[in-house]
């Protein structure tokens, strides 16, 4: 006879069975409107039902991280997509057919497929290639203990055994290409490996436009604002991007340790992996650019709906997430998540640094030996004390690294070749190359500016100003941690109260100066200066409802009489129209004389004077002179007393404030 017990355990079987035929039949829907499609088998498709079940009770789909794992964001949430949708646009990145737009059918998808037999490929099954998400649901849902899989591809990627931490590298400003005006963002993944532990061979990601070479300036320009090229993430050798950025492009690169717990780590890895796997996005300028996608990525350390992007935001800009990143703390040990920078200095600063360690003397020897490389044979070469024979090499060396071509050039090798025979018989010096390190980027002002003054004017009388900017940093702004003699300012905005009324003094697009100098001396290291602004601005001082759309751009040349200032000289072509029809634009030049001062690190003076004549259009003739000075309060106030003259004399002394 048949134990109760035993009756009862057969008829909780047989209930189970029935229960399970009942979900499997076409037609039958379980929570909700999703199908189940017919399973493998009974054992795996109770399975997935028992997990399915526990993940929609938890409404896991809508939990934030798996949002994050899927790039997902409400309206007005992300940069680069205002809808309710992924920013990603591979079909491959998503298990279901719906899965771009539907988080819950994705969460489904990606469940079955965890279950699924591992194919000859283990890479391409989803426990692999979507190892975030398998990782996350693991943690989150009671798993049954799976077969055992080894993930070769990842595995000899990431080395997670050997992983030592991450690493942001902030990429300065190049000036030459707009895609990189405002820097560029690289994530390093630093190891213990005793074959790629050195910093130069650690993997490094990068996140840039998949661009077309053949596209023309105008073109580019047009599809890089507009959203007209494709965005993924790369992965290659450090050493790599430093000879692309500090070698060829002498750019300094600047490396942040950050001190995520190796959990944190290990999420991080685990979604950079999955986004190497030919994952795209639209790509920005402005928008979903390197600066947006890093972030986003380092974002993965938080299991909940912590940001480092700002929701909504109109751009994002690569100093402003190491800005972000500074006011992180580790919630483990409350220790900053951001480390202390370490320098990677470009060609140029390594060449200019060399021969700022020389002395007077020894620099005449350095041009001596440039100018003639039979100089080094000569008598009084030899008679110079070693150590000084042994430095001049050394910057001559760093001189002509600065100067390669990219071709092979026999002569040039044989020369070099000859230079280093001559200095392997002079003493070793100890490398002081990193002795003269200039101020990081987290040390200057943050991007964003609120701009509150009083203003002056000869004939309007006085007003209250506002103003704000997008970014990034002006000529007489404090120069820690920017481009030194530079500017790049982009939505300057100014508007003045007067008379209960208010009034658009000026809108800036852009104003972009570099100002080149010669530090060293030496014939080869010269670059012209140049400029560019487009502006909305009033036609004279004395005029308020007075407008123009104004555009100029020239070149000129800069230099330093005592290393605190900067003199220039620059002759500007400009095109203004002042009701947007062909027949009031002018065409002309206006050449300009300036210069800057910095009597004290806290406080700096610009002067500068400009003569507009136009050559074609309405006549136009006018002078216009401004005279500035900013006195630092903190890293995130100063002050400033500006006074221009066109037509009128304006005075505004103003209080800015950084964010």
């Amino acid at each position: 006879m048949m134990h109760p017990s035993s009756k009862l355990h057969i008829l909780h079987r047989l209930r189970w069975i029935i229960f399970l035929l009942m979900m499997t039949s076409p037609g039958i829907h379980v929570f909700g409107t999703t199908k189940i499609p017919e399973p493998r088998s009974s054992e795996q498709t109770a399975i997935f039902l028992k997990l399915w079940k526990q993940a929609h009770d938890r409404q896991l789909y809508n939990h934030p991280y798996w949002l994050k794992l899927l790039h997902f964001y409400s309206f007005g949430e992300s940069v680069g997509q205002w809808s309710s949708k992924s920013d990603v646009i591979s079909t491959s990145f998503f298990l279901s057919p719906k899965g771009k737009t539907d988080p819950e059918a994705e969460l489904e998808a990606t469940l079955k497929s965890l279950l699924r037999p591992v194919s000859d490929n283990p890479d391409q099954h989803a426990r692999c290639k979507f190892i975030a998400r398998f990782h996350w649901l693991k943690s989150m849902l009671d798993f049954p203990e799976l077969s055992e899989l080894n993930c070769p591809g990842f595995e000899r990627w990431a080395n997670l055994k050997e992983a030592t931490g991450i690493s942001i590298v902030f990429v300065s400003a190049f000036l030459k290409n707009p895609a990189s005006t405002f820097g560029h963002l690289l994530i390093k993944f630093n190891s213990s490996n005793r074959h790629f532990g050195h910093s130069l061979l650690r993997p490094t990601l990068n996140y840039g436009a998949i661009v077309n070479p053949d596209d023309n300036p105008f073109t580019y320009a047009l599809r890089g604002i507009f959203g007209g090229y494709k965005g993924s993430f790369t992965d290659e050798r450090f050493y790599n991007f430093n000879h692309v950025y500090g070698e060829n492009e002498l750019r300094d690169l600047w490396e942040y340790q950050l001190s995520f717990t190796s959990e944190q780590q290990h999420r991080i890895t685990y979604h950079a992996w999955e986004l190497l796997q030919d994952v795209q996005f639209k790509y920005y300028f402005f928008l979903d650019n390197c600066a947006y996608r890093m972030a986003e990525l380092l974002e993965m350390a938080w299991t909940d709906s912590t940001r480092i992007n700002t929701s909504g935001a109109l751009w994002a800009i690569p100093v402003d997430v190491v800005f972000k990143l500074k006011k992180i703390s580790n919630a483990t040990n409350q220790l900053p998540l951001l480390g202390k920078p370490t320098l990677i200095p470009s060609r140029q600063r390594k060449l200019q640094t060399r021969v700022a360690q020389l002395s007077k003397l020894e620099q005449v020897h350095l041009k001596e030996l440039i100018k003639s490389k039979h100089y080094i044979d000569s008598e009084v070469f030899r008679n110079l004390p070693e150590r000084s024979q042994a430095k001049i090499i050394d910057a001559l060396l760093d001189y002509q690294q600065y100067q390669k071509k990219a071709e092979p050039d026999l002569k040039h090798d044989l020369e070099r070749s000859k230079l280093l025979l001559a200095r392997s018989h002079l003493p070793i010096l100890d490398n002081n190359i990193s002795e003269i390190i200039p101020k990081a980027p987290t040390e200057g002002t943050p991007a964003m500016r609120f701009r509150l003054g009083a203003v002056y004017n000869d004939l309007l009388g006085t007003a209250l100003e506002t103003g704000v900017w997008a970014n990034y940093h002006d000529l007489l702004g404090e120069e820690s941690g920017h481009l030194l003699n530079a500017e790049v300012v982009t939505l300057d905005l100014h508007v003045q109260y007067r008379d209960n009324s208010y009034e658009l003094t000026q809108f800036q697009l852009f104003n972009i100066q570099k100002y080149s100098l010669n530090p060293t001396g030496i014939s080869g290291d010269f670059e012209w200066s140049w400029r560019a602004r487009s502006a909305w601005e009033r036609e004279n001082l004395g005029c308020s409802p007075c407008r123009k759309f104004f555009i100029s751009g020239g070149l000129g040349r800069s230099f330093s009489l005592t290393g605190g200032d900067v003199e220039y000289a620059f002759v500007d072509l400009f095109v203004e129209t002042k009701n947007n029809s062909l027949s009031s634009t002018s065409f002309g030049y206006a050449p300009h004389l300036g210069i800057t001062l910095s009597p004290m690190d806290i406080w700096k003076i610009k002067m500068e004077g400009g003569w507009f004549k136009s050559l074609y259009g309405p006549k136009t003739e006018f002078r216009k002179a401004h005279f500035d000075q900013r006195l630092t309060i903190s890293q995130n106030w100063d002050a400033r007393l500006e006074i221009q003259q066109m037509e009128s004399l304006e005075g505004v002394l103003a209080l800015h404030y950084y964010w």
